[in-house]
């Protein structure tokens, strides 16, 4: 079903604002569910959830230090006056868990729309281009930056040092060994491209054409009230399991 990359910013909107508003994990796991069933209903992959489980590890680790920080609950592993483990610190350790779930799930439906699309429903939506053009400078040269970073990673070891074995007192020479000439190639991008922007006539005319246009269809608001429904819907539940 091909949806308009604004139905589906809408969507996205909605589930990160649903994560970062609810703390309790009943109403996160409520979220989540329905952040999967809309995954099914775009078709999308579970690739990303597949990969999170080499972090199931991470996640008990995030548990137990949240028990050092939120005392609430029954105290389940208790060393002299200190509380190691605490129901409490589960429960707000588990509401992360689901919350970064749902941020990445809520990402996914995004995956099918190449980001000249994303760019163009940015702009129908009226945000200013200047924003929207900084977005798409960062989304075209991150790829850059990392590859830069890797090759001055592989000069460093091609001439035969291991970061590895680097004493302590010289890690901090050597960083800045590294990141001293990425800076640098950085600084050397943003002012040939300002000068090209330049050239260009940047901003010259108060709007700008595109190659392709993207406009929305009846599904696409059928879609849209029917997110609207349901987030209203789940907005009561969540509240109705908050009272209980």
């Amino acid at each position: 079903m091909q949806v308009d990359i604004r139905t589906k910013l809408l969507i996205v909107a909605i589930f990160s604002v649903l994560a970062l508003t609810y703390q309790d994990p009943r109403a996160l796991a409520v979220i989540f569910l329905l952040n999967i069933l809309t995954l099914l209903a775009f078709r999308v992959s579970f690739n990303i959830f597949v990969s999170l489980k080499n972090f199931i590890f991470m996640y008990f680790v995030l548990m137990i230090i949240q028990s050092f920080f939120v005392r609430s609950g029954e105290p389940l592993i208790k060393l002299g006056g200190m509380y190691l483990l605490t129901t409490g610190g589960i429960l707000y350790g588990l509401s992360i868990i689901l919350r970064f779930l749902i941020l990445a799930g809520s990402g996914l439906i995004l995956v099918d729309h190449n980001a000249a699309e994303l760019l163009l429903g940015l702009v129908k939506l009226r945000v200013p281009y200047e924003i929207v053009f900084m977005i798409q400078v960062g989304i075209r040269f991150i790829p850059v930056f990392i590859g830069e970073l890797q090759n001055v990673f592989n000069t460093i070891q091609l001439r035969g040092v291991d970061l590895r074995k680097v004493y302590k007192r010289k890690v901090l020479r050597v960083y800045v060994s590294i990141f001293s000439p990425l800076l640098y190639s950085v600084w050397q991008k943003a002012e040939k491209l300002s000068i090209l922007l330049e050239l260009r006539g940047f901003r010259r005319f108060p709007t700008r054409s595109y190659y392709r246009d993207i406009s929305m269809k009846k599904s696409d608001y059928v879609i849209i009230c029917l997110a609207l429904v349901i987030t209203a819907a789940l907005v009561y539940v969540c509240h109705k399991i908050l009272t209980l």
